[in-house]
């Protein structure tokens, strides 16, 4: 019994000395602007997924409205391009070709006269000039329409409809941005915990970046 009441009376507890260790995050917008709200205050409790704040986002919506134009324009250079020329304006190509042939013709007659002409020393030197030249020009119109209508018969080149899908591509990938920049406005916790500091006020101008709020990690605590 004696035994048993000494060892009663003896302290077992240990006592050791150490520190909690705080892990926090410090919350920031990947993209800049203007602060227009924050829905926390210092020493609130924060839980994963609850927003905390948000961008003015104006800017951001003009931007992905450009971007939906850009891209419907770029949809439509493209649809163009598979689709080729119609028929109205291969048409219309012809009948340029007949009119360039018909003015060719003529040109090259009146030169053939004029030469004629030359050869009796009936005209001038510089008359004969100037038929020639009216002559090769009218020919370069004439190639110039035949090289038209081919284009047309033939389709867009293949390099011009790669280029067209290129244009496309790019202007979605900056559509997809637009998006993101938007949705970026709104910041969102990623965890629970308490918030420690608020650096910053509503109609703040930010960088990218910048630390708004610091979030204090309540799961889980480590004892050192």
């Amino acid at each position: 019994g004696g035994t048993w009441w000494y060892q009663s009376r003896q302290d077992n507890s240990l006592t050791l000395y150490g520190n909690v260790d705080i892990r926090s995050v410090n919350l920031s917008f990947r993209v800049g602007g203007r602060l227009a709200s924050l829905a926390v205050d210092e020493g609130d409790a924060i839980t994963a997924g609850q927003v905390l704040g948000k961008l003015d986002r104006a800017p951001y919506e003009n931007a992905l409205m450009q971007a939906k134009a850009n891209v419907a324009a770029a949809q439509a250079q493209y649809d163009l391009m598979l689709a080729g020329y119609r028929e109205e304006e291969i048409a219309q190509t012809a009948a340029a070709v007949k009119q360039a042939q018909a003015a060719y013709d003529y040109a090259q007659n009146f030169y053939n006269r004029q030469v004629g002409l030359w050869k009796s020393r009936t005209i001038s030197a510089n008359d004969l000039e100037n038929a020639r030249s009216s002559r090769d020009q009218a020919l370069a119109s004439l190639k110039s329409a035949q090289d038209k209508l081919s284009q047309y018969r033939s389709g867009n080149r293949v390099q011009d409809i790669e280029q067209a899908k290129a244009t496309l591509e790019q202007a979605q990938a900056e559509l997809a941005q637009a998006e993101l920049n938007l949705h970026d406005t709104t910041l969102t916790s990623p965890s629970d915990g308490t918030l420690l500091t608020r650096a910053v006020e509503p109609g703040s101008m930010l960088n990218e970046g910048g630390t708004v709020l610091t979030l204090s990690l309540t799961r889980s605590v480590w004892v050192r």
